[in-house]
């Protein structure tokens, strides 16, 4: 009897040896990221030097002209003074470097000399006024001089020097007003007021780390594909293009053994740069071999070192997989190119998350696969740990990894793809049958793009934006995409069947209890994993604002979604998935995802409990027309309650009781007079006796 494990561990050296036989893949994947880590902090060290004496030492040149040229000069020294003055108050920890150093020239033409840069900027003053409003129109109401900085926003020196001309002006301003009110009377001791000053508690070592963290996720990335894509390139669809992989396919081994091996050999790869990084922070960082830029300087721990690895492993699991699927969906190299530019641009915009401004471990985000890594290691990197997120974080991608390894798994393990036969003829340009197999990363690409969507678009991040973009153009039109490019029936794929009015009554029923129940749900998940109050905040903000009509605030939180969202998660990817799963699993999948897409943290259990209630009506209605009636029925219920001012979340446990009993009489009283859902996998609750049941008493 052959010994499948030691197949697969034959197979998996004989991988390993040919690719250390491969000198690209070690310049690439070992000796690259050793080389570049150092090369990066003497560069970023050299950096920081030169700018610091540039501007030390760089007198910025500057011109004033006009009828009020003496008062700008006055406000200019006394904002000088003023500024070093609040500077040399500072603690010696907290103490800025000196001021720039502001020179004045003589020039009789000062925008000919600031366009060819022989001004930094020039300061004009004029008393007679043409323009209408702004600054202009204020101070010829007042009957005061205006003094405008001219600058070139495209050269950096002539920026920094005009905000710094600003900032002087605006404090010598100051300085003139209190001497004005002393002069007439009405001086006032500021410190009878109150003594100001801003103090930075972060460490040195927190802000090195933070700033060190936005780009570390994106490092790590940009290798792990890197180093990966040159392996999986070579491993499958290098072996098709040389016609090589047949010889192996004739032995004795399994499909999916050979696949393992070279997912195993990938994911070594991996591995071996996540290593190699944590080495390189260990060694550059952690012992300072090498001298690092004070703003990169991060205190490291074995501890962090520990956490960080651990965090970093998924993230080359889940490449790992995404790239061998790739390579084994390819037939040729220039193919495998083909598909490993789009995910190299989705990896990289995931890594990014760290980059956004005012994105925290502890939101939406740490339900988003690689996203959530990337803020876990900026956050870790500045001495927080979050330890229930870091571990959500860590689940949610690991999990992702796993999927994406056994869907790698399957798919490679037929013969038509790891032989090189590529698709069968048609199935590029989409049908039915495919659209099973597909439908999965369809809803992917369309998580992404809400996703990228509201992180970087301010516009979609208000309710009328989310309205345009999530629900209209994301999730109805790319239902409806999905439906014309695999040519399917439109009512078919939809559910789009009649009920009878018995099934209305029970959602109508039904829907408020369950709102209850959710509530209730989502209040026993905050024991567990408490939500800060300000996000709760701003999650209401944004879910009831102010100044619009009841009738929009219906349109919008009620009916669109009801319908939009039914059709994306309860339509097209329930019609999808219908014989994949069996009925539970079915109901349960389509929920979780429902909920992912909702990317808030507050949101995502009380969605993904009504997606799996709706998913359920959904099946045994046969329909998705109660789908909708229930979202639409929820939401509705949810918006007149906040709207009249009750606190659902600070009611009596036993408020939720009386909801949960009268959602479950709807569900049974549906269940009592159920049509299921057309070729469904066989499975509990809809198994064959009770289908044979139902063929009995004639319905």
């Amino acid at each position: 009897m052959i010994d499948r494990g030691s197949v697969l561990a034959t197979l998996y050296r004989y991988e390993l040896r040919m690719l250390m036989r491969d000198r690209r893949t070690l310049v690439v994947s070992v000796l690259l990221p050793i080389l570049l880590m150092p090369l990066f902090f003497l560069i970023s060290l050299w950096n920081e030097r030169a700018r610091e004496e540039r501007y030390e030492e760089r007198v910025f040149s500057y011109a004033v002209s006009g009828p009020e040229s003496e008062l700008v000069r006055d406000l200019a020294v006394a904002g000088e003074n003023e500024a070093e003055l609040a500077r040399l108050r500072r603690p010696p920890a907290d103490a800025q470097d000196s001021l720039l150093r502001l020179l004045e020239k003589e020039s009789l033409d000062p925008a000919a000399e600031l366009a060819a840069q022989e001004l930094h900027f020039f300061v004009v003053t004029r008393e007679a006024i043409t323009e209408v409003g702004g600054p202009e129109a204020l101070a010829q109401a007042l009957e005061l001089p205006l003094v405008r900085i001219v600058y070139r926003a495209n050269w950096d020196e002539s920026a920094i020097a005009a905000r710094e001309m600003e900032s002087r002006l605006g404090l010598g301003r100051l300085v003139e007003r209190r001497e004005l009110l002393d002069e007439r009377g009405f001086g006032v001791r500021e410190d009878l007021v109150a003594a100001i000053e801003s103090h930075d508690v972060a460490t040195a070592e927190q802000r090195g780390g933070s700033l060190l963290g936005r780009f570390a996720p994106l490092v790590l990335l940009f290798f792990l594909i890197t180093g990966g894509s040159v392996v999986a390139a070579d491993i499958i669809a290098g072996e098709k293009e040389r016609g090589t992989l047949e010889t192996v396919l004739t032995t004795s081994v399994r499909r999916g053994e050979l696949v393992a091996a070279k997912q195993l050999v990938i994911l070594t790869v991996g591995v071996v740069i996540s290593l190699v990084q944590i080495a390189n922070l260990a060694v550059y960082v952690g012992l300072e071999v090498i001298e690092v830029p004070e703003s990169l300087a991060v205190d490291l721990s074995p501890s962090t070192l520990i956490v960080l690895l651990w965090l970093f492993l998924p993230l080359a699991g889940l490449v790992a997989g995404v790239l061998l699927l790739a390579s084994g969906r390819a037939r040729t190299y220039k193919e495998f190119q083909f598909y490993h530019f789009p995910i190299f641009m989705v990896m990289l915009a995931l890594g990014a998350a760290a980059l956004l401004p005012g994105v925290v471990l502890r939101s939406g985000v740490v339900l988003v696969p690689v996203a959530n890594l990337s803020v876990a290691i900026r956050e870790v990197l500045t001495g927080h740990f979050d330890v229930p997120m870091l571990v959500i974080a860590w689940t949610i991608s690991t999990a992702a990894a796993v999927l994406g390894a056994r869907w790698t798994m399957e798919a490679l393990s037929k013969e038509r793809l790891i032989t090189g036969g590529g698709l069968e003829r048609g199935e590029w340009q989409g049908g039915p049958a495919l659209f099973p197999r597909r439908v999965l990363a369809w809803f992917a690409v369309m998580w992404v793009a809400i996703f990228l969507g509201a992180s970087i678009v301010p516009l979609f991040r208000n309710l009328h934006g989310q309205l345009l973009f999530n629900l209209v153009i994301v999730m109805l039109g790319g239902s409806l995409l999905m439906i014309r490019h695999y040519r399917l029936d439109l009512r078919e794929a939809l559910a789009l069947r009649p009920v009878r009015p018995v099934v209305i009554l029970a959602v109508v029923l039904g829907a408020p209890g369950l709102f209850l129940t959710g509530v209730a749900l989502a209040r026993l998940s905050g024991l567990l994993f408490p939500v800060p109050e300000r996000m709760l905040e701003e999650f209401g903000r944004t879910l009831m604002p102010e100044a619009i009509p009841v009738w929009e605030m219906l349109l919008i939180l009620a009916v669109l979604p009801g319908i939009c969202e039914e059709i994306a998660f309860r339509g097209a990817l329930l019609h999808g998935l219908r014989r994949r799963y069996s009925p539970v699993v079915l109901c349960l999948v389509v929920g979780l995802i429902f909920g992912l897409f909702h990317l808030d943290l507050v949101r995502v259990l009380p969605t993904a409990f009504l997606g799996v209630t709706v998913a359920a009506v959904t099946l045994v209605t046969g329909s998705l027309y109660p789908a909708m009636l229930w979202h639409a029925l929820h939401n509705t219920t949810a918006f007149l309650i906040g709207s009249a001012g009750v606190a659902v979340d600070e009611l009596d446990a036993g408020v939720y009781v009386p909801g949960a009993i009268v959602a479950g009489l709807a569900l049974t009283l549906l269940w009592k007079n159920r049509t299921p859902y057309p070729d469904l996998r066989r499975g509990w609750p809809f198994d064959a006796k009770l289908f044979s049941k139902k063929k009995k008493r004639g319905t």
